[in-house]
């Protein structure tokens, strides 16, 4: 595209040549950004549509939410209920939050030790993860302390289900037989500030992809 189209190039003739290119260059990087960001619910209405097939007669193992986003924590405490055996691992917790706070949030008056022995469930925070790759690694060192894990669901948003997919499978030892499931909370697109996240969620997929490129991980 940018190749000389004449042996002789007047200096006019090269400044409108890439002028033209960086026009189409340009218009291709919109289109394939807009089809990213319309893809991104469908690949994660698909992913629950693997997820409930998995887990129609069978638990999983663990259930590890990404935070980030409202309704996330909610929405995950509703699935341990219906999964009570599954392990729940939260990471990307905010730093004064604790599990009696979060579940005062979820409007639960009942207190830690009661709902951990009432529900039967095992509920691990994790601090120190601050975004997606750090949510990853978390939940995979975590993983490490649960040697008999076969199956984990995770869940986030819908927008950034396709993300911890990539991330996940670029993180995980190649030679692991964990199977990765992920179910995800539906967003109304038809409001102005999902559609922005939407759009974010796109820009932060290059960027992390460019990271994971390079990403050695036998130094990590």
């Amino acid at each position: 595209m940018f190749t000389k189209k004449y042996i002789f190039e007047t200096k006019r003739t090269r400044s409108r040549r890439i002028f033209q290119s960086i026009i189409v260059l340009t218009f291709l990087s919109f289109i394939s950004y807009t089809l990213l960001c319309v893809y991104l619910p469908i690949y994660a209405e698909k992913q629950n549509n693997i997820s409930d097939q998995a887990f129609f007669q069978r638990t999983p193992d663990v259930i590890a939410v990404f935070t980030g986003d409202t309704g996330r924590i909610d929405y995950t405490l509703k699935k341990a209920e219906k999964y009570p055996s599954a392990k729940i691992f939260i990471t990307g917790v905010y730093s004064k939050n604790n599990l009696e706070i979060l579940l005062k949030k979820q409007g639960k008056n009942i207190s830690v030790e009661d709902y951990l022995e009432q529900e039967g469930h095992h509920i691990e925070l994790d601090y120190l993860a601050r975004n997606t790759i750090e949510n990853g690694l978390a939940t995979l060192n975590y993983l490490t302390t649960l040697p008999t894990v076969e199956n984990v669901l995770i869940i986030s948003s819908d927008y950034h289900i396709f993300r911890i997919a990539s991330i996940m499978q670029a993180l995980r030892d190649k030679n692991s037989k964990v199977n990765f499931y992920y179910e995800s909370i539906a967003r109304d697109y038809g409001h102005i500030k999902n559609v922005k996240k939407l759009v974010k969620e796109v820009y932060k997929y290059f960027k992390t992809s460019t990271f994971l490129l390079f990403w050695d991980r036998e130094q990590a």
